[in-house]
């Protein structure tokens, strides 16, 4: 005899064939037979969440709920709803009540964990993700879930044993394999790394970021044709993918095809206009081509639009610098400085035109907090120790120099600076040694 079950497994098998429409009108007349027809309402509400008709969805999990209180899956389902929609806080109440009918519902605390570590909320996520482990232990979702938090903890051994347990439950867990290439990147093991980018795109060859990934990776060991294959596969793959053209058109600017460089640059701009870094490396690909008006133009927009980048007043200060426009190159790094007050490049910079300018005692301030951020620095060293010269305060000169080559005894200039100052206070004896040292230097070269 035919009756709602009959007409609710038609809609299954459209619900199957994602024809949804039809799902909809099968368990709608299931519903209509039989208006108590709990798995009608659930599958309808299925259906509507995949045509992206959320309100519908959770209208039909409510009608669950109406006839079964205590079902935790209408919970979790209405749940992942309301995650779907942004709406994080109702979302995780309804994990919570999900959990409270259930307590051993693995994929609800995996998800309540998601909804956790996207609001900013590790150490809920952590607990959460572990807890869907002891729920789920053959599940290898929440273990590669927990591995990135491990990640974000900045403990990438520990998320290799999640990503391991992952990959001994699925040896293909594509994601598992991706994350692990992450964690093994982070511990220098560049070498590894890439044979998980290659299992991953053995697994998923269509997967983009597994190349733009692996080129990364290329592009640190300074691999540059493997990186060029590799972000070039990643864009037929998404031709859309504006980070892809800005990766590919660095690797071309270090191997000096600066035309193809500013292509890619060019191109990324197109894609994402806000991208700042895109119009941060077309500017130095404009320098490197010798256009100093177009690198500061493009300098200026990156400014305009995120007037606190340290990076692009680094740049247009570089070009101002070039153009002999000391004064607004001072202006552009100490403005470099506001933004990055840590940087040492800027403090050394902006002290080789407080040099040029006669601002030694200027001079003299940033090549010392220049070394005070970074004790090892032997240009902040050497450029202090030429600036004492010129006071003609030889003693502090020479105190510069001789740290230079106690931290580095074959830096040839320190030999050769300490040599002019030794000259400069009559010690003959010592400038023709240090003299004689830089000699054997350069001839080793």
């Amino acid at each position: 005899m035919f009756d709602e079950s009959d007409i609710f497994r038609r809609g299954v098998e459209f619900l199957k064939k994602k024809d949804y429409e039809q799902a909809v009108e099968s368990f709608t007349s299931a519903i209509q037979v039989n208006p108590q027809y709990i798995e009608a309402y659930y599958c309808r509400g299925n259906a509507y969440e995949a045509q992206g008709l959320f309100d519908q969805a959770v209208e039909n999990y409510d009608a669950v709920l109406q006839f079964a209180p205590k079902e935790s899956a209408a919970y979790f389902n209405r749940a992942c709803i309301f995650r779907k929609k942004g709406q994080n806080e109702t979302a995780i109440r309804e994990f919570t009540k999900a959990i409270d009918l259930k307590p051993d519902y693995g994929k609800a605390y995996y998800n309540r964990g998601a909804v956790y570590f996207s609001i900013g909320n590790i150490d809920l996520s952590l607990t959460d993700y572990t807890k869907a482990i002891e729920c789920s232990p053959k599940d290898p979702d929440p273990y590669v879930a927990r591995g990135l938090i491990y990640i974000v903890k900045q403990k990438p051994e520990t998320a290799l044993a999640d990503y391991d347990k992952a990959l001994e439950i699925d040896p293909k867990h594509f994601r598992a394999r991706g994350n692990r290439g992450n964690a093994l990147e982070v511990l220098g093991r560049n070498g590894e790394a890439i044979k998980e980018y290659t299992a991953v795109i053995e697994i998923t060859p269509q997967d983009y970021k597994a190349y733009m990934n692996r080129g990364f990776i290329y592009s640190k060991i300074q691999d540059s044709e493997k990186a060029l294959a590799d972000y070039s596969r990643a864009i037929e793959l998404n031709p859309k993918y504006a980070k892809a053209y800005c990766c590919r058109g660095a690797v071309y600017a270090l191997l000096k095809r600066q035309q193809k460089a500013l292509e890619d640059y060019e191109e990324a701009i197109r894609l994402a206009p806000q991208n700042i870094d895109a119009y941060i490396s077309r500017g130095q690909a404009k320098l490197a081509m010798s256009d100093q008006i177009g690198a500061i133009e493009d300098f200026n927009l990156a400014l305009k639009m995120q007037p606190d980048n340290a990076k692009a007043w680094l740049n247009r200060a570089a070009v101002r610098s070039k153009l002999g426009n000391s004064e607004e190159a001072i202006a552009d790094y100490t403005d470099a400085i506001r933004c990055a007050p840590k940087n040492v490049a800027a403090y050394c910079s902006r002290g080789v035109l407080y040099t040029k300018t006669g601002k030694l005692a200027e001079a003299v301030a940033d090549y010392k907090k220049a070394i005070e951020l970074d004790p090892n620095h032997l240009g902040a060293y050497l450029n202090l120790g030429i600036v004492y010269r010129i006071q003609s305060e030889f003693k502090q000169a020479i105190q510069n120099f001789s740290q230079i080559i106690k931290l580095n005894p074959n830096y040839t200039a320190a030999y050769q600076n300490r040599a002019i100052t030794y000259n400069m206070i009559g010690n003959k004896e010592k400038a023709e040694k240090d003299l004689a040292t830089a000699k054997e230097l350069e001839t080793k070269k």
